[in-house]
């Protein structure tokens, strides 16, 4: 048992005893990438849209580093999630993070 674990915050017994699992139903595959996928469309809307707050000529450089950003963000999801970065079976908030830092190094290569 971890003492700080996010998915367990409202449990009823609280931190202090072991907490109670409930019994969830496991979700297929392609609703965990079909989750995956709108987060990161969500969150480079988000980073082009911030983006275009810079000077016309930053606006590529902007957005490269938001997207840096976002990628470290995703490091962190992942890192409370306790996911495992190589499953197999579906996408996970490490690809997430691996597509924003795919991006951003394109951008920044191409600048």
């Amino acid at each position: 048992m971890a003492l700080f674990d996010p998915n367990e915050w409202w449990s009823p017994e609280g931190w202090s005893r072991a907490p109670l699992r409930r019994a969830r139903a496991p979700r297929c595959a392609v609703e965990i990438n079909r989750e995956v996928a709108r987060r990161w469309l969500a969150g480079a809307a988000f980073c082009l849209c911030f983006a275009c707050l810079a000077p016309p000529a930053l606006i590529p450089a902007a957005f490269a580093g938001l997207m840096g950003l976002a990628g470290l963000a995703s490091v962190g999801l992942a890192l409370l999630r306790r996911e495992h970065p190589l499953e197999p079976a579906h996408l996970t908030a490490w690809d997430e993070a691996a597509l924003f830092f795919a991006v951003s190094l394109g951008l920044g290569l191409i600048l």
